[in-house]
């Protein structure tokens, strides 16, 4: 049987925000027909998911280096972000509800970035949570404020496990909700 501590790293793992985002995109590609767009949605999947998951391979060269796969993983996740973002407004920007999601991503790292450069340790796997919680909410009104649920599950873990208190929980979660908020006005797919 696994500690508590084991349980609560397993739950960062399978709610890490590249897993999210993945499971994001083929959510919607899955459930919003006439927004399905194949491409966008493996745009989606490999620069926001695969890209920055690949910061785990950091982890079995160097296990238990939670602080340098964070700093790995921000590095990568710019990097996915952005080449996202450009393949999606070169190739798929027709597809607003897809193009929206890469945009809430990028201006997310963006302000995390920024937070972080400020030296406050502002939570990914909060913001992770919020901004599919966000969109979904967004997209299917009160239905969708189901998966705030997440976020929860996220930050006992994040919070047991001592990696962040709820305060930078909160400040990443908030980061990712006005991010969202923000892509989906500009793409001008909000709507109340």
């Amino acid at each position: 049987m696994l500690s508590r501590k084991k349980r609560m790293r397993l739950w960062t793992y399978l709610l890490d925000p590249p897993v999210l985002a993945m499971l994001t995109f083929l959510f919607f590609y899955v459930m919003k027909p006439a927004d399905r767009n194949l491409g966008a949605c493996m745009t989606g999947v490999v620069c926001l998911g695969i890209v920055p998951l690949s910061a785990w391979f950091h982890m079995v060269r160097h296990p238990g280096d939670f602080v340098g796969e964070r700093k790995v993983g921000f590095v990568l996740s710019i990097a996915g972000y952005v080449s996202g973002t450009l393949i999606m407004l070169v190739f798929f920007h027709e597809s607003r509800l897809n193009m929206a999601l890469m945009l809430s991503y990028l201006f997310t790292v963006i302000a995390l970035t920024v937070v972080n450069l400020m030296h406050y340790k502002a939570s990914g796997h909060g913001a992770g949570a919020a901004g599919p919680a966000t969109a979904l909410t967004i997209v299917y009104g009160w239905l969708g404020t189901i998966s705030f649920f997440l976020l929860v599950l996220v930050a006992v873990a994040k919070m047991d496990i001592k990696e962040h208190t709820l305060g930078q929980l909160c400040t990443g979660a908030g980061l990712s909700i006005a991010s969202t908020l923000a892509a989906f006005a500009l793409t001008g797919t909000l709507h109340f």
